[in-house]
């Protein structure tokens, strides 16, 4: 089974409790330091040390493959250390079953390497690598129904399951990405 991709900006105040709940739920979520100096000047949460104490094993430091060069100056076009080399260590982490979860200190996805890192790796998987949107239509074993739209996209990649609405009540709502096919 593929494993998930998933990505957090800790500069967004949720991000902590959306964490911890993915990291308890998914046994085989791994968080992937993309900062390229695992260092936060305002809360020592999100120092290496801290994270490596925190998550032990499920804790991998990757900034020196998968960070920015450029983070310092924002007028400057993203540029991964070693891209070639990052992406596929995260490709395989990816095919052993693994849910990835890319963390950085930046808030704005839209404008963070999380999201060049997050579509290098769509690129290279393809349609291996599961990319469900937020209401949108999918066939599960219990019959169709949406993306549920009330929980962020990221927590349920992280959790390597996606939460489903139905039309009518049903106690199954949580479903691997492998069950889910979209409906057009």
């Amino acid at each position: 089974m593929m494993g998930s991709l998933a990505t957090f900006g800790y500069a967004d105040t949720r991000t902590l409790h959306e964490l911890q709940w993915a990291m308890r739920v998914n046994p085989y979520a791994v968080i992937i330091d993309t900062r390229l100096v695992p260092y936060c000047s305002w809360s020592s949460t999100w120092q290496r040390q801290s994270l490596e104490v925190d998550w032990g094993q499920r804790y991998v430091w990757r900034g020196d493959w998968l960070g920015n060069v450029n983070h310092a100056d924002p007028k400057k076009s993203i540029q991964l250390a070693h891209k070639q080399q990052g992406i596929a260590w995260l490709v395989r982490q990816l095919e052993r079953g693994l849910t990835l979860i890319l963390l950085c200190g930046c808030q704005q996805y839209e404008r963070c390497h999380r999201k060049v890192i997050y579509d290098l790796v769509k690129v290279q998987l393809g349609a291996r690598l599961h990319d469900f949107q937020l209401g949108q239509s999918v066939l599960t074993p219990q019959g169709p129904g949406i993306i549920d739209p009330t929980i962020p996209l990221d927590v349920h990649r992280a959790r390597n399951r996606y939460a489903v609405h139905f039309p009518c009540y049903h106690p199954q709502r949580h479903f691997f990405p492998d069950e889910l096919s979209p409906l057009s």
